[in-house]
C-alpha cells in the first residue's frame, strides 16, 4: 500500500531534446513527460543554446521545469479544493 507521499509524487522522464536554428541564434526545446496516476503532463521548456554548454542542457531544462511548475503552483493555489 502506497502512502500519501508516494501518491503525490510524479514520475518525470526526459522525453526529447531538439535543437532548432532561429537566425541569428539557436534554441533547445527540452520535453519532459510527467505522470502521476491518471494525471499526465507533457511540458516543453525552451532555452537559448548560446547560454549553455552541451553538459548543461538537461540540468538547465530541469531548472526551468522547476521554475515553471513553482510559478504554476503559486498561480493556481486558489483553485485547490480540499475534501472536507
Amino acid at each position: 500500500m502506497a502512502d500519501d507521499t508516494d501518491e503525490e509524487m510524479f514520475e518525470i522522464e526526459l522525453d526529447s531534446i531538439e535543437r532548432t536554428l532561429c537566425a541569428p541564434t539557436a534554441i533547445y526545446d527540452i520535453q519532459f513527460d510527467c505522470t502521476r496516476g491518471d494525471c499526465i503532463v507533457n511540458i516543453t521548456v525552451t532555452i537559448d543554446a548560446e547560454n549553455v554548454t552541451t553538459l548543461e542542457i538537461v540540468p538547465m531544462g530541469m531548472s526551468e521545469l522547476n521554475r515553471s511548475f513553482a510559478a504554476l503552483a503559486e498561480q493556481t493555489k486558489a483553485w485547490r479544493i480540499v475534501p472536507g
